[in-house]
């Protein structure tokens, strides 16, 4: 047996000391590191939905805010940009729920209620209603309606060019309806998570635009909205 000399011996154990300390240190970083992601988390298809024709499609801003500090619905313009780009055969408009959200405030929260506890939507009373009244002028047969879910500001970190940078991230959890304007069923369903990040390089609490979030998410399931 070969006898390794005591010096030897401890310059090991140092050294392997040293390299379980350090490989303690960046496993405590990489646990810590957070990144911007984007995610699907639900997504639903109707399987009669090859008995529904849709030319054209009224999208509502999404509820209860995508506004930006300008107040204009960023992400929803942003929304439709996108849908016309994909489908340029087909129509869509924006309604404009400025008016019936200040009559009535719950109106879309009522929307939603009815499409998730009836697993369609009360076109009989949404038609009686001021929202209603304004999507039925855009005689479209089908409306894409969203709902906020929750939204939160968190810390964490980016790896840019092989350094760990400190990032702000934006998140926001969020669900988007296709409905049928011909008997209220629910032909689509997707709920996300989008997030943005801006790199930290000071003191000031400054975080992404939500809209911004918001839009990424869009990004992700524009493919997927059933409407070719």
């Amino acid at each position: 047996m070969i006898k390794i000399p005591a010096l030897v011996r401890l310059s090991l154990s140092v050294i392997s000391l040293s390299v379980l300390l350090f490989g303690t240190a960046c496993q405590e970083i990489t646990d810590n590191i957070v990144w911007p992601k984007t995610e699907i988390i639900y997504l639903y298809e109707s399987p009669k939905i090859d008995q529904y024709k849709i030319n054209s499609v009224a999208l509502l801003p999404l509820i209860p805010d995508d506004t930006t500090d300008a107040g204009t619905f960023y992400s929803t313009n942003h929304f439709i940009n996108s849908l016309e780009e994909r489908h340029p055969k087909k129509r869509f408009t924006i309604s404009k729920i400025d008016t019936a959200i200040a009559i009535d405030s719950l109106a879309i929260f009522r929307m939603i209620y009815s499409i998730e506890s009836k697993r369609k939507l009360d076109l009989n009373r949404f038609y009686n209603s001021e929202l209603g009244y304004d999507v039925k002028k855009d005689s479209a047969d089908a409306i894409i309606v969203g709902i906020i879910d929750s939204c939160s500001k968190k810390k964490g970190y980016l790896i840019i060019d092989y350094r760990i940078n400190k990032t702000r991230i934006t998140s926001c959890n969020f669900t988007y309806y296709l409905i049928s304007l011909k008997d209220g069923r629910v032909l689509w369903k997707a709920n996300l998570l989008g997030e943005a990040g801006y790199l930290y390089y000071g003191s000031t609490d400054l975080y992404p635009p939500l809209d911004r979030a918001i839009s990424l998410g869009i990004d992700l399931i524009i493919k997927k909205i059933p409407l070719d």
